[in-house]
């Protein structure tokens, strides 16, 4: 019996052991499960305050018409590709229908209608996309649907990743709604490719037309034709000149 006894003492000495030295296999099984039970969240960027890019597009303006007789005056445009890209950054608060809370059989969560809640990010729940709100720092965070319909359960944040709890809330009163606002800002980039064609008129008396080309990051280059020339050619353009003065030229780009 005393050996029994010996042998149980030595197994918790050596469970405590193996805890002392922090040899446990749990904290991995847990994680597994934890994965599993939690959404993987989309954030919005804290370095933008908040915003995030919802969308960016790339912007062409062509003052480029062939084929037509076409007269530009003096220190005018000639021809024109320009192209940028435009991102549109939004930030995302909701505004609540009016004062209420979620009940539950736990503590209920307050929602004040004169508050700022600002969503700090979106989740992908049941095939719903959902936007995460919470008050400052609270734990608490409602899941809001496009429509403003509140869901019946709150989540928390572990890991970075979202946990949906299976406590049931429900808005009071029924209609209490979250309506998403959406703040947008237009940021247009200042790299713009491209190029830009202008008349500069007359030089050396009248004998030689002048021209500036501009490719967007470059230098502006000078180009000079004489005045007889009927057809001339920039940087790939195909120019057909019917007449030029010191005040305007009268042209067909091909």
């Amino acid at each position: 019996m005393k050996k029994l006894a010996l042998l149980l003492s030595l197994a918790v000495l050596a469970s405590c052991t193996y805890r002392n030295n922090n040899i446990n296999f749990m904290p991995f099984r847990n994680k597994v499960f934890t994965f599993w039970q939690t959404e993987k969240i989309f954030y919005y960027d804290n370095a933008l305050n908040g915003e995030f890019l919802s969308e960016s597009q790339v912007v062409t303006e062509n003052k480029l018409e062939k084929g037509q007789v076409l007269i530009t005056h003096a220190g005018d445009t000639m021809a024109q590709v320009k192209s940028y890209r435009t991102d549109y950054y939004s930030t995302e608060t909701v505004k609540p229908t009016h004062n209420g809370e979620l009940e539950s059989a736990y503590s209920p969560v307050i929602i004040k209608k004169n508050y700022k809640y600002e969503a700090f990010g979106e989740v992908t729940y049941g095939g719903v996309t959902y936007l995460l709100v919470r008050k400052e720092k609270d734990k608490d965070v409602i899941l809001v649907n496009q429509e403003g319909e509140i869901y019946n359960h709150i989540g928390r944040i572990l890991d970075g990743r979202l946990i949906v709890l299976d406590a049931e809330f429900y808005p009071y009163p029924k209609d209490l709604k979250m309506l998403p606002v959406v703040d947008t800002r237009v940021e247009k980039s200042e790299n713009a490719e491209g190029y830009v064609l202008t008349y500069d008129g007359l030089d050396k008396g009248g004998d030689e037309m002048v021209f500036t080309y501009h490719e967007f990051g470059k230098d502006p280059e000078e180009i000079r034709f004489s005045i007889c020339d009927e057809f001339i050619e920039i940087h790939g353009l195909h120019i057909d000149i019917f007449d030029a003065s010191e005040d305007k030229i009268e042209y067909m780009i091909k």
